[in-house]
């Protein structure tokens, strides 16, 4: 464009003496017709010069992702900001996990800015050049400290001298269609599991397959070959090496970068006992009771009042994907396994013992316990658990969950189920755990719909439940005919409140006798100082992390 104005200039001048010399030579009589004026000319053609554009490339490289993650400094993150309430992850499997290590740890330990440097140094990156990228997050919706976390990063990550980060947001809705569609460079996630193995904080962010989905994008044939092999072999010391690699490969490959883990708080009043809730996140209701002096909100010891700020979304077992839902699905049913209070140690629970595993891995039989009954007396046989499947092809939320890894189920008697499988997945137990493998009563789910707001629920659990009333309260009452240890508190009645205030002020009051999900961590800090109340910190398996598109390009569009 430069050459063409300067072109024009140039004529402009020419013509402009030309006419000045005319008219200086030239003496026109009176009379004359005026001169005409010279046709004008007709300015020249000059095509625009476009830029050069520069070529597409990865913004990602291995090194790149190594330098932030040796740049980053979580315990400061945490003590900065959550005042060190939350705990620095140095791993994307919770530390109480079968076969957890802390990969990050061992190889950049709790920070290490000279690496950094020179991985920065090493790649081209100077003062006057620094690496500049966009660092996205969701301002509300992992909670307002979301923004102050990532300013820490911004800063850390500046203090090497050689990257800039351009912090930006998106309201949620927003977000996950922007990083599914692949446009977010690098941004903050939240991740909660759906059972309890290394395999569910892996595979979705680390194999060729799933990575997509969570906006990472990453693919690396080795480490797709080392989860599948982890996956598909049987818990024990070649499952525990396997998981010990792929830490280490995930820690130099940084496909994600874990940052911290953030717990949720427990309040109660005086007098009440037996809570015991562990990184299964598995909250039974069986064991809780009062002491002799305690001051119960209901003002019985037979009854005991939980406040939630949760909501129920469905309480169908084969339909329901949600952390609440699920823990009334289990306290008023039984999967065929489950967790040990206050632990991560499956055991059984609908079935009489741990289920015999094929040679192969793809098959896993379970033997039912004798007794088995629904809260209305209808007994409970493998054809219940038939039925289950058969739900399960109702497509409801959580079917993707159980339809991923089971191809069918069978009962070859009325005890026996055998479930096979797609694969040999080593996990199997665990999902075994989980809520859509709760068999439901015939007279209130039918086989062939999803009920997600039943009027009751006759269960096999410990508890039944008699009435809901969506928004306000839902009444538990002990299951008289559940065969497991009997509940201490015969009553349990949820109550749900708008907020972590409203629900603070409650068990404040005394209006509720345990304050749960969620109470968060201001109004935990102020509880903290209330007689007759204690705080206790749930160390929940909620992990942030970094996600770096590892297809994201950059170059002229």
């Amino acid at each position: 464009m430069k050459s063409r104005k300067f072109f024009v200039f140039i004529t402009a001048i020419v013509a402009l003496a030309m006419l000045l010399s005319a008219c200086a030579q030239a003496t026109p009589a009176a009379t004359a017709e005026p001169t005409a004026a010279p046709a004008a000319t007709e300015e020249p053609t000059v095509a625009p010069v476009e830029p050069t554009a520069a070529p597409e490339h990865p913004l990602w490289s291995k090194e790149l992702r190594e330098a932030i993650a040796a740049a980053i400094d979580r315990e400061v993150i945490v003590d900065r900001v959550f005042e060190g309430r939350n705990t620095p992850a140095y791993s994307m499997v919770p530390s109480d996990y079968p076969y957890a290590t802390e990969p990050f740890l061992d190889k950049y330990g709790t920070r290490d800015l000279e690496l950094a440097k020179k991985l920065l140094t090493d790649l081209g990156y100077t003062a006057d050049k620094p690496f500049n990228f966009e660092l996205w997050y969701p301002p509300e919706h992992y909670g307002t400290t979301t923004a102050d976390v990532m300013q820490v990063i911004k800063e850390q990550l500046e203090e090497t001298g050689l990257i800039k980060v351009d912090l930006k947001s998106q309201n949620w809705a927003e977000y996950v269609d922007s990083f599914v569609a692949g446009k977010l460079p690098a941004f903050i996630l939240g991740w909660f599991p759906d059972f309890v193995d290394p395999d569910n904080w892996l595979t979705p962010f680390a194999s060729c397959l799933q990575s997509p989905d969570n906006g990472v994008n990453y693919c690396n044939p080795a480490m797709d070959e080392l989860l599948t092999k982890a996956a598909t072999t049987p818990d024990g010391p070649d499952r525990e090496a396997l998981y010990k690699q792929i830490g280490e490969l995930y820690a130099d490959e940084v496909p994600t970068l874990p940052l911290f883990w953030e717990p949720e708080f427990i309040t109660y009043r005086n007098g009440v006992e037996g809570i015991k809730i562990s990184s299964a996140f598995e909250f039974n209701y069986y064991p809780l009771s009062f002491t002799a002096d305690a001051k119960p909100a209901s003002g019985k010891t037979d009854t005991i009042i939980i406040g939630t700020t949760d909501e129920v979304n469905s309480l169908d077992a084969q339909d329901a994907y949600a952390t609440h839902d699920w823990e009334i699905i289990k306290n008023t049913g039984m999967p065929l396994l489950t967790y040990e209070p206050g632990t991560t140690n499956l055991i059984p629970a609908a079935a009489a013992d741990l289920p015999k595993v094929s040679e192969d891995g793809l098959t896993y039989t379970f033997t039912l316990k004798d007794g088995l009954k629904f809260a209305d007396g209808t007994p409970v046989t493998s054809a219940d658990y038939l039925r289950a499947w058969q739900r399960i092809g109702l497509e409801g939320q959580v079917s993707g969950l159980v339809q991923n890894y089971v191809k069918d189920v069978t009962a070859p008697d009325a005890k026996t189920v055998v479930y096979t499988l797609k694969n040999s997945y080593g996990f199997f137990p665990a999902l075994a755990a989980t809520a859509p493998f709760v068999v439901t009563n015939p007279a209130e789910f039918p086989t062939d719909k999803i009920v997600a707001f039943p009027e009751k629920i006759d269960g096999i659990g410990p508890y039944r439940m008699v009435s809901h009333t969506p928004g306000e309260q839902l009444v538990l009452e002990a299951n008289p005919n559940y065969i497991g240890e009997a509940p201490k508190i015969k009553n349990v009645i949820i109550r749900y409140y708008a907020d972590p205030a409203t629900l603070a002020n409650a068990v404040e009051k005394g209006e509720i006798d345990i304050a749960w999900r969620t109470v968060g961590p201001v109004e935990a800090v102020r509880l903290q100082s209330v007689a007759g109340l204690t705080v206790e910190t749930v160390n929940a398996p909620a992990l942030r992390y970094l996600v770096f598109n590892d297809t994201f390009m950059v170059g002229s569009k």
